[in-house]
């Protein structure tokens, strides 16, 4: 139960920095990681989106949004977004 807990606490975290700025694609990241982690693979992948609309070079976000697709059996998906994260310095 701690692990939520930590995740509760992170979201909250996140939550406030995107009150202040929803263009933080940062914060975005960081919110679809911490959903990953949760196994909510559907709201990740929007956040991963929402990141990559603000930075199409956040190497971070198309990580997490390819494992989100693969834990979906979206296999084809996430390969493109894994293949996209390795040519990003």
């Amino acid at each position: 139960m701690g692990d939520y807990a930590d995740a509760d606490l992170a979201l909250a975290a996140i939550g406030k920095e995107l009150e202040k700025n929803l263009n933080n694609w940062e914060a975005w990241s960081a919110k679809a990681d911490v959903l990953l982690s949760m196994g909510m693979n559907e709201i990740a992948i929007r956040c991963c989106d929402r990141s990559l609309t603000l930075n199409p070079e956040n190497k971070f976000a198309w990580l997490t949004k390819g494992k989100a697709l693969e834990r979906l059996g979206k296999h084809e998906e996430a390969k493109v977004c894994l293949e996209r994260a390795k040519i990003i310095p």
